[in-house]
């Protein structure tokens, strides 16, 4: 996903809904295929679809 999210927990929301999200072996939500959240700036030009988890630019 590329863009920015207002929350930590917006993030894993819209990680989940993309299918991206696995049970680790503890019970504990892992990123699937070794993806890594970081934080990133919101750009002011950025067009957010609504609904969207992606930026188009």
């Amino acid at each position: 996903m590329t863009r920015s999210f207002p929350t930590h927990q917006a993030v894993w929301e819209a990680a989940e809904r993309a299918g991206l999200v696995d049970i680790g072996p503890h019970g504990e939500k892992v990123l699937d295929n070794n993806l890594e959240i970081r934080p990133c700036e919101s750009v002011p030009d950025e067009i957010v679809d609504p609904g969207s988890d992606f930026i188009f630019s």
